[in-house]
This record gives C-alpha cells, sequence and structure tokens, in this order.
C-alpha cells in the first residue's frame, strides 16, 4: 500500500480528512465515514455527488433547507458515498434510529498510521461495532470494514453501501454492471418515475433500468433493484475521460439499488433542481424499511439478509478505482 499524507480539512464547511497519494486523493468526512472525493492529484474532477443545499451538522438540520422529515439530518450531512449500516432505509416500526441506520450521522474517531486511515465508532441505538479502514495503492481505494456486537447469538443487519454519483460526471456518462434481473420497487410509485411496469413483479429491462436520463430529460425518478452475478459496476464519463469501477464480494452484498433522481423531488432539500444515480450495493433489494414477508429471507433467488456472528464480526472490503479512460 502506498504511504499516506492524512491531514485535516473542511469539506462543504464540516470536518474531514484528505488521504494523498501518489496516484489518487481522497477525501472522507468526520461525521459519517462518507467518501466525499476521489480525484487524481492536481485535478478537480471527482465523480461522487456534491449536494446543491449548504451543509450543516446532522443535530443543526434546518427543516427549511434540509426538509422536515426524519431524513433532514443524514441529508444535512450527506455527500458523495455514505456507509447505510443497520439499516437500508427507513427504520423498523417502534425504532428510534435515523433513516440508513446511525453510521451516516455521528462522528467517527480516527486512526493514522502511515498507510491507512482506521475509522472507529460504536452504534448506542443499534449495539454495533464498527471499524473502517481506508489504504490506497496507486489509482485505487480499498476500503476493508469490520462490524462485531456483544451478542451470544449471529445478529441481523441490514447494509447497503450508498455511493451516490452526481454532474457533471453523470452529464455524459454510461454504467456498465453484471446483472441479470431488474426490478422496481412498489414502495412509492410517482408519475414521475421512468418505467410503467405490466410484469406481475414489476421487473424491466436492466440495460434499459442503468440508463442515465440526459441533463435536458423531463423531470424523472424511480428506485429500481437489480440482481448481480458479480459485485461490480463501471461508471465512464465520455465527455471528461473518467471511469470509477467499484468491486466488491457478491456474497455479501448480492444486490445493486439504483436510484434515479433528475428534478422530480420538489419538496426541500431538493426543490426540483437535484441531479443524482444512487448505486447502492446491499444486502437487501430495496430501501422498504422491514421488508414484506416475501422478501424476509430471499427474493429472486438471491438472500436478503446479512448475519454478523458472534465474536470476530463479519469483515469485509471493497475497492474503488478511479482512471482516465480516453
Amino acid at each position: 500500500m502506498d504511504e499516506l499524507r492524512i491531514t485535516d480539512i473542511s469539506w462543504r464547511g464540516r470536518p474531514a480528512w484528505l488521504l494523498a497519494a501518489p496516484g489518487l486523493e481522497v477525501v472522507v468526512t468526520r461525521c459519517g465515514a462518507q467518501l466525499a472525493c476521489i480525484r487524481h492529484p492536481g485535478e478537480e474532477a471527482n465523480a461522487l455527488w456534491q449536494p446543491p443545499w449548504p451543509a450543516a451538522a446532522p443535530e443543526a438540520a434546518d427543516p427549511g433547507i434540509h426538509g422536515d422529515d426524519g431524513a433532514a439530518g443524514l441529508l444535512a450531512n450527506i455527500v458523495g458515498h455514505n456507509p447505510c449500516i443497520d439499516r437500508f432505509g427507513a427504520p423498523h416500526p417502534g425504532e428510534d434510529k435515523p433513516p440508513h441506520g446511525e453510521a451516516g450521522v455521528l462522528d467517527w474517531t480516527p486512526s493514522c498510521e502511515a498507510t491507512a486511515l482506521e475509522l472507529g465508532l460504536s452504534l448506542p441505538v443499534a449495539g454495533l461495532h464498527l471499524t473502517r479502514r481506508h489504504e490506497i495503492s496507486g489509482q485505487e481505494l480499498q476500503v476493508s470494514t469490520r462490524i462485531r456486537h456483544d451478542e451470544a447469538t449471529p445478529r441481523a443487519i441490514e447494509w447497503a453501501e450508498h455511493v451516490t454519483l452526481g454532474p457533471p460526471f453523470i452529464d455524459a456518462a454510461t454504467i456498465e454492471a453484471p446483472v441479470d434481473g431488474a426490478w422496481l420497487w412498489d414502495g412509492e410509485p410517482q408519475a414521475t418515475w421512468r418505467f410503467q411496469s405490466q410484469d406481475a413483479d414489476l421487473a424491466v429491462d436492466p440495460a434499459a433500468a442503468l440508463a442515465l436520463p440526459r441533463p435536458d430529460d423531463p423531470p424523472a425518478g424511480d428506485i429500481i433493484t437489480t440482481r448481480l452475478s458479480a459485485g461490480s459496476f463501471t461508471a465512464t464519463d465520455h465527455q471528461q475521460g473518467h471511469q470509477l469501477t467499484y468491486t466488491w464480494d457478491a456474497a455479501v452484498f448480492p444486490w445493486l439499488c439504483l436510484w434515479t433522481q433528475h428534478r422530480s423531488r420538489q419538496a426541500p432539500p431538493w426543490n426540483g433542481q437535484t441531479r443524482t444515480r444512487g448505486l447502492e450495493f446491499a444486502t437487501k433489494p430495496f430501501p422498504d424499511g422491514l421488508p414484506p414477508p416475501e422478501r424476509a429471507r430471499s427474493w429472486q433467488g438471491r438472500p436478503t439478509t446479512c448475519l454478523v456472528p458472534p465474536g470476530e464480526g463479519l469483515s469485509t472490503c471493497f475497492t474503488v478505482r478511479w482512471t482516465r479512460s480516453l
């Protein structure tokens, strides 16, 4: 692994760390351990989404700016790629947890090494202990995560790595992924959804689901899950000539959820302006809070549960490669 120069910085007015190596620079936020930026040294190009609204600490979210529902704290702090640990979507009935869990709205504790930034966090409500390690080799970032708990029996959790791409990267980008099925979420259908499936299980064409709306397309937005044959996706910007590739263990994350937001949400903080593409590799297909019984254990030939064993817990890693495609 490359030697790192780790610096405390401010990103969108919030505390973060800059990890600088010869071939890559990465910004990780203190609150949420979110990947805010992955770029080549001396360049500004960054595929990861930067919200158009001002950032704030989760506890200082402004209802007029960040919305007035339970997601305001997360939306005040969100950027780029955020880990959703213990929940992917809304909390289960009766839970006092934020949407997508506590990991994205709490401050992580750093431990800096010559070749790694390691972050630690204990989730007070979920009762989980998290460690997240960041290392760089050439033009590749590796993030290793370990989740453990103090219970004597295996613990079921929900977990998604919520990657969100934004403009200008997505303005002329294409996305490829090894998917062999795609289905609309039936949780909150809207008139602006890109597809109206006639299939009984809401199946849609995977290639069409992966396609991105162009900047001048009418407002659109939807949530679609895709079934993976391998854990990866590649997004290529054909205008500026950059390519972003994620790879992960599909045995841990067998689903890739696609979130398209193309100026369709009118309420704050979206205000009919935001353009994003979420590529969320996850342990369950949809961000639907407590899943319905038919998706409780498996669905469409893939598992929908993730068990963290006692003792050493569960460890996995993903890699992010940022290269020039031209």
